[in-house]
């Protein structure tokens, strides 16, 4: 059996809502990322791609990507 661990973290700056598991919360600020700053669905993401052995979420949408 597999298992994948996944982690991710940002820190809270200018905006005005949070993305957490694919739901839009409205808050006075907002995650500083590239993407839509989900830690959420980005954790999750990486636990399914170390469990399959596939790297993480950086090696296959890196912060220099315009994805």
């Amino acid at each position: 059996m597999r298992i994948g661990h996944g982690y991710d973290v940002h820190r809270f700056g200018e905006g005005d809502h949070l993305m957490l598991g694919g739901v839009r919360i409205d808050f006075d600020q907002g995650f500083v990322a590239h993407s839509d700053g989900d830690v959420a669905i980005h954790a999750l993401c990486d636990a399914l791609l170390g469990a399959a052995a596939l790297g993480d979420i950086g090696q296959h949408f890196p912060d220099t990507s315009a994805e």
